[in-house]
């Protein structure tokens, strides 16, 4: 539920955005990341319902639905104004943030194995999304 509500405020920012290096920022960090975490979310789900198939694709069908919703609400909302837009930008921002330090990091730092592996690739996908604000820039 966590991943579904994350991605409903991912495809809100996306949604709201009105310049193309603005939705080429969020498209490319949606991308970037969705594949991770669908993958983390279907081994997750097959470990706590392994002989539930049924739930297991009701809800790998929610959370792939969750990011198209959340871009059409987005696109309802960006011409409400700018109160509106900084306001939700705000909780789709937290919700990343929340997710990636109370779910994802702490989760993987807790085990052990591969910790210097993990480290680098968590330090290399910091750097992907960092250099995306070099898009809008133009430099």
């Amino acid at each position: 539920m966590a991943l579904s509500v994350h991605s409903i405020f991912e495809g809100l920012a996306l949604g709201i955005s009105k310049k193309e290096s603005e939705v080429m920022n969020m498209a490319i960090a949606i991308i970037a990341h969705k594949g991770a975490a669908s993958l983390s979310l279907g081994i997750s789900l097959v470990k706590t319902f392994p002989n539930d198939f049924k739930t297991v694709r009701l809800c790998v069908f929610l959370f792939g639905i969750a990011t198209p919703i959340g871009v059409v609400i987005g696109m309802i909302l960006a011409n409400q104004g700018e109160l509106i837009n900084i306001i939700f930008s705000c909780l789709a921002a937290g919700t990343f943030l929340y997710i990636a330090c109370s779910e994802v990091i702490i989760e993987e730092f807790a085990i052990a194995d591969y910790k210097w592996w993990k480290f680098l690739f968590y330090l290399l996908g910091a750097l992907l999304i960092s250099l995306l604000w070099f898009i809008e820039r133009g430099e």
